[in-house]
């Protein structure tokens, strides 16, 4: 990051963490084979890769921001998801599946049965799921997961497409803001409809620290990075926190932010000054300076776990978890769209996870 020294601190610190890597027919099959190969390469094989599949025939048919790319019908989208579970293989894998495609199947007058969604996203859980070391988790907007119609209408999906593969639960907040309080809400909603807590949920929380009491969703410029991704949540019912948004992508033109899927410096620099690392660590806002945060070691918690990012820092206690959130429920529709899907931008996080430490 040479263009922007002042931001060596920061940058150098987020890129301790795993930040999801994305599997797109929006990158060349060459590019996404040169993304796959450096991502074996850098992850020990006790490490569990974490990964975003978004490629569905006729993605984004409701918004039309990320319709592009290579995959046009359901052959073309097999080859695409072979490339991916041939090169992965059986390694430990976590793969959030085609965002916003559930929603647009369980939403009234949703686009996604007509452009073939529920068939193709039951393709994708079968792929996908033929590495026995793989965990999967659908993709839903927190909207979605406010209402009793309409979380009704996502199990009813989630149970459909579950069916065809080893469905672990679903991903909330993707690129957005909410909470992992009012998440862990939307998760109980969510299992709540599906009658049982086998399915459970993971959270977006790349830009979540101060959460969101609006419908906003571009550049919001009161976000701040959110908790670094981990297994130890403090919730029953929340697997992962996990960053699937790289911070510092920008959305689009609001906020005056440039073009979705490019570098935004100043939204990153709210980023960093209103998160995690400055409110909680005590780290220094950009362009400021302080005494350095030492940074040690933490123990090796198992044998065969890999040295994980978030030992690399303080570690955060979760509070203990006495009872399950209770449901978040709204009395009226949102007045908000999903923000657009892009191929993100990135700088150099890991592409690795930690294994799975409990459950």
């Amino acid at each position: 990051m040479s263009t922007y020294p002042e931001l060596s601190t920061a940058i150098g610190t987020l890129e301790k963490y795993a930040i999801a890597s994305w599997w797109t027919d929006r990158s060349s099959s060459q590019d996404r084979a040169g993304m796959i190969s450096r991502m074996l390469n850098q992850c020990p094989e006790d490490s569990r890769l974490s990964i975003v599949v978004y490629g569905l025939p006729n993605k984004d048919c409701e918004g039309g921001f990320s319709t592009a790319g290579s995959v046009t019908d359901t052959n073309s989208y097999r080859t695409f998801l072979k490339e991916l579970t041939d090169a992965v293989g059986d390694r430990q894998v976590l793969y959030v599946v085609e965002p916003d495609a559930v929603g647009l199947l369980a939403k009234d007058n949703g686009c996604g049965a007509a452009a073939g969604y529920l068939e193709n996203l039951k393709v994708a859980v079968a792929a996908l799921s033929v590495n026995p070391n793989a965990e999967l988790y659908l993709d839903v907007g927190y909207w979605l997961l406010a209402y009793a119609n309409t979380v009704s209408k996502v199990a009813t999906v989630m149970r459909d497409i579950g069916r065809f593969g080893r469905v672990k639960g679903i991903t909330i907040n993707t690129s957005n803001y909410r909470s992992n309080q009012e998440c862990a809400g939307y998760c109980t909603n969510f299992q709540n409809a599906m009658g049982s807590t086998s399915m459970t949920c993971i959270v977006d929380t790349s830009r979540n620290y101060n959460g969101n009491t609006n419908t906003d969703w571009c550049n919001v410029p009161t976000a701040g990075i959110g908790r670094p991704p981990t297994s130890s949540t403090g919730y029953a019912n929340l697997d992962y926190f996990m960053w699937i948004k790289p911070p510092g992508e920008s959305d689009g033109y609001c906020w005056g932010g440039p073009t979705a899927g490019s570098f935004f410096y100043n939204g990153f620099k709210l980023l960093w000054d209103q998160g995690y690392f400055v409110k909680e660590l005590g780290m220094p806002r950009i362009g400021e300076s302080s005494d350095p945060v030492i940074v040690t070691s933490g123990p090796t918690l198992a044998p065969t776990t890999a040295p994980t990012p978030t030992d690399t820092l303080p570690p955060w206690t979760p509070a203990p978890v006495t009872v399950t959130p209770a449901p978040v429920w709204h009395t009226s529709a949102p007045e908000t769209t999903a923000p657009p899907i892009t191929a993100p931008w990135s700088y150099e996080p890991s592409p690795c996870r930690p294994r799975r430490l409990r459950h």
